[in-house]
């Protein structure tokens, strides 16, 4: 199965044109393959047109955070930091790194619609009295 997204849309989506295209390329493709897993999609399921644009923004997102090293203007690549802290003539700031790793993950809101789409968003459960 080919990728949710192409090279030209994750260029376009992102504006990173400075990873090379190879590389680009696999990372879409894992993510897709991840993507499919996760959701038990299978080769035969064809997605309707607004499952296809979800899975392309999850797909897109997901390789933007493993492909462009986390930065911070005046810190540059933060790749590993959990925070930063600063301060000058008597202002400070501190901030915190959410994805410090660079680690590829799907947006959670994202990914619960695009389950509902895929009506997979329902859970069944039992509780036993006893």
């Amino acid at each position: 199965m080919s990728a949710y997204a192409t090279v030209e849309q994750y260029r376009n989506d992102t504006g990173d044109s400075t990873t090379e295209e190879l590389r680009v390329s696999a990372t879409l493709e894992q993510q897709s393959a991840k993507l499919r897993a996760h959701l038990g999609i299978t080769s035969k399921k064809k997605l309707t047109d607004d499952q296809q644009m979800l899975a392309r923004l999850l797909v897109v997102d997901a390789a933007r955070k493993t492909l462009i090293p986390p930065t911070l203007d005046g810190f540059g690549d933060v790749s590993g930091a959990k925070s930063a802290s600063f301060s000058a003539n008597g202002f400070q700031a501190q901030v915190a790194v959410t994805n410090p790793s660079g680690s590829a993950y799907f947006d959670r809101d994202t990914l619960n619609t695009l389950k509902k789409l895929l009506g997979r968003s329902q859970r069944i459960g039992t509780i036993s009295p006893y």
